[in-house]
């Protein structure tokens, strides 16, 4: 009784996929051993080379035969399930020792270079299959290639390469060339689950195991003119994505660019005011492309605005995030108006007249500052003042199904956020706001 009892813990210890996960792997595998019944090594490495490579391929091959004795020379399809399920839907343990064979490594550890490369061509991998789906094609034509990959997976890796130092004092350094014990390598693994959901999907995708899906880690793009050019690369999309709050990163809505709107502050302002959270890339003409996320709808006033959630960052030449510190609240400053001593522009961060990202309302020119008190970012460009080549904002998060009611119910301030900005400025509220029923938003 005690021995039958033990067989089945034993065996529902081995049940690592479901019946239908099962039958994908054993169908996958049947393809490969063809009339045979079994798929031999080469034949193994042939087929996960073409989503690793010829090296990283015969590196999991050994871990899928490990522990046979004698080393096979062939996997039976059975056995093909059997020794993937650990390494797909095990313990971390398992998991974070096929990373790092993967990687070149060992018990004693990784190299930093080796694992840069592989993060390289995981991200690498992922992209050119998700691409090919119909919900995130709309990337594909990112503007800065292959080139970026390198810069995303350097920016993932920050914390392991630069242990215990912010994007801020590492900015224009390349990264140490180190060995990462395995400790060291695991704690940073643990903490890190971008990088273990692109290696998931990955190895999963390898041998027809689905995992947690392609859109939790790339948005869908919608409202895209047919002819967009993006000023994002997948990769910087996919990382970008990564840091925001989980409720936006499901769909991002194209609101603004310049090469479709044309150079007119006016009507960029019209295009991202009560839009909800939003995302503002800046590219000058020196190259440097850099940004901010706004967690709340844009509005028209003489103040600051905002929240904590908002954030700065920087995707060329360098990809880093750079979040609030708490040393203040100059978080979003939006302002329009003639005659007015206050700057006119949009700016994130640090102060007036020195802002840690300022967009000039005379549209083309800009600033960013040498230090931001409020986000602890670099100067984003060589030069504090700023020719700017182009700008895009994007509108995050399914779109508010009560916009269109919401628009008849807006009074005239509302619609002509100028007027109401020069009455706040003046220190004269609304009357009419006590008459209106609560915002229930």
């Amino acid at each position: 009784m005690g021995a039958e009892s033990s067989k089945k813990v034993v065996r529902a210890q081995k049940e690592y996929f479901t019946p239908e996960e099962r039958q994908s792997v054993l169908a996958n595998g049947q393809k490969l051993a063809g009339s045979s019944g079994n798929i031999t090594v080469p034949s193994m490495e042939k087929h996960i080379s073409k989503y690793y490579g010829p090296e990283i391929a015969a590196r999991f091959v050994k871990v899928l035969i490990r522990g046979k004795t004698p080393t096979p020379t062939f996997l039976s399809c059975p056995m093909l399930v059997d020794s993937l399920g650990p390494l797909v839907k095990g313990t971390v343990e398992q998991h974070l020792y096929l990373t790092v064979t993967l990687a070149g490594g060992d018990q004693a550890g990784v190299d930093s270079d080796n694992i840069v490369k592989y993060l390289e061509m995981v991200l690498g991998v992922y992209l050119r299959v998700i691409l090919g789906g119909a919900g995130c094609r709309g990337w594909a034509s990112g503007g800065s290639g292959d080139k970026s990959i390198g810069q995303v997976c350097r920016a993932v890796l920050h914390d392991l390469l630069h242990a215990g130092a912010t994007f801020k004092e590492t900015w224009g350094k390349p990264p140490p060339k180190a060995q990462f014990s395995y400790e060291a390598f695991e704690r940073w693994y643990l903490g890190h689950s971008l990088f273990t959901s692109l290696e998931a999907e990955v190895v999963g995708g390898c041998f027809s195991v689905s995992t947690a899906g392609p859109t939790n880690l790339l948005p869908q793009p919608s409202l895209t003119p047919k002819s967009f050019p993006n000023l994002l690369s997948a990769a910087q999309v996919l990382f970008l994505n990564s840091s925001l709050p989980t409720a936006l990163q499901s769909e991002w809505r194209f609101i603004f660019s310049t090469a479709t709107h044309g150079w007119s502050f006016s009507i960029f302002m019209k295009q991202i005011v009560g839009k909800g959270p939003t995302l503002l890339i800046i590219q000058d003409q020196s190259g440097n492309k850099f940004g901010g996320f706004a967690p709340v709808s844009w509005a028209v006033k003489p103040q600051f605005q905002g929240t904590p959630d908002s954030f700065l960052f920087a995707l060329e030449p360098q990809v880093g995030i750079f979040h609030s510190t708490g040393f203040n609240n100059n978080f979003m400053y939006l302002n329009y108006l003639e005659k007015n001593t206050m700057p006119n522009g949009l700016g994130m961060g640090g102060r007036e007249e020195l802002f840690g990202l300022w967009l000039d309302y005379d549209f083309g020119k800009g600033s960013v500052a040498p230090t931001c008190t409020t986000f602890r970012s670099p100067q984003f460009s060589p030069n504090q003042e700023i020719e700017v080549k182009a700008v895009e904002v994007w509108a995050l998060g399914p779109e508010d199904e009560d916009s269109d009611d919401e628009e008849g119910k807006r009074s005239a301030l509302d619609k002509n956020p100028e007027a109401s900005a020069m009455l706040e400025m003046m220190g004269k509220g609304r009357v009419s706001d006590g008459y209106r029923e609560e915002d229930k938003e």
